[in-house]
């Protein structure tokens, strides 16, 4: 089965991040793209299932210092200050009222699927994007597919087979629960938007560590301009790279922010377009005023990324090669990002 990196296609529901102005030329036509890429997560709000959010490694850490956001889980209205709901409590339930967009991290969850429609297959790919205004920093963080988990149900498997069992809600809960951390939104697509997207942009700019040759195509070492069947070679080549899945994330968060620099370039009418034409490919909860907004409260997110690596060890248990992430790694993701 090939691997990709359908999951780029996703950063054009974020390309307005790039672009200011965007509702002020083409407002109808960015309401019409909106809505057809809107889909919201079946189980947001509260109560949460248990564990997500409530596991005691993270219990176990200092309160933060400024309470993190609620993410997609949002108390009851009816909620009174000082009170608790659901099965959350501390420092993940603040009564407060919120802080304002440009004063508070956003974590944004991408999936990108390994088949051609969305809802199958298990996730290719799986990238964290968390914006942080008082280190002027975007994150990025991939978790390796292989990174072993106790799904609720199914027990111990890949993290990337979430998505098998509950699609985007499920991926998305799950990767919750493994770094303690709620997501304001999520974005979904499937493998067909990838070299569609590249294409649409007329190619990607990259850096290759490495030389090698995939499915017809040769990648050499140094500066290249991908198109989309290139693209795809290099991002999900992961056999041949001494890094193995490492690599291979590496190059997937080198792509995203190629894509996201050409996104730049293009004016509000031709990237709604382009979402447009791409729309069966995304899903995701942002509405486009909420790109405007983040893109306005966050201008470092093209200058100031950080790439973040998922510590661990790959070992066979049970005959199954997986990644193994211990709980003092979890901790140290979620102190990070949170």
């Amino acid at each position: 089965m090939k691997r990709t990196l359908p999951v780029v296609s996703a950063v054009l529901v974020l390309g307005g991040l790039t672009l200011g102005g965007w509702l002020y030329t083409t407002h109808q036509q960015v309401q019409r793209t909106g809505v057809s890429v809107y889909r919201a997560l079946v189980d947001d709000g509260m109560p949460l299932t248990p564990g997500v959010l409530d596991d005691p490694v993270f219990r176990a850490l200092p309160a933060p210092a400024v309470p993190p956001t609620l993410g997609r889980y949002v108390p009851p209205k009816q909620a009174k200050p000082g009170a608790t709901s659901g099965v959350i409590s501390g420092p993940f339930l603040d009564p407060s009222p919120p802080r304002p967009l440009g004063q508070q991290k956003i974590h944004i969850l991408l999936i990108g699927n390994d088949q051609r429609q969305l809802g199958s297959g298990r996730a290719d790919t799986i990238l964290t994007l968390t914006f942080d205004p008082a280190a002027q920093t975007l994150y990025l963080l991939s978790i390796p597919r292989d990174t072993r988990v106790d799904i609720p149900g199914h027990g111990l498997v890949k993290i990337n087979a979430a998505y098998a069992y509950g699609g985007a809600s499920l991926q998305t809960s799950v990767v919750e629960r493994f770094l303690g951390i709620p997501f304001d939104k999520y974005v979904e697509v499937s493998l067909d938007g990838f070299t569609r997207a590249i294409d649409e942009l007329g190619g990607v700019d990259v850096t290759s560590s490495l030389n090698f040759d995939l499915d017809g195509q040769h990648i050499s070492r140094g500066a290249l301009h991908l198109n989309g069947p290139e693209a795809l070679v290099y991002a999900r080549m992961r056999h041949d790279d001494p890094l193995g899945d490492l690599g291979r994330n590496q190059r997937q968060q080198q792509v995203i922010q190629a894509l996201m620099k050409a996104l730049g370039g293009l004016d509000s009418t031709a990237l709604t377009q382009v979402i447009g034409r791409l729309s069966s490919d995304v899903k995701t909860d942002f509405s486009p005023s909420e790109v405007v907004r983040l893109r306005a409260a966050h201008p470092y997110m093209l200058t100031g990324q950080k790439g973040v690596k998922v510590q661990g060890v790959n070992q066979k248990v049970g005959g199954i090669w997986y990644y193994l992430v211990s709980d003092k790694e979890r901790q140290r993701l979620h102190l990070l990002l949170r």
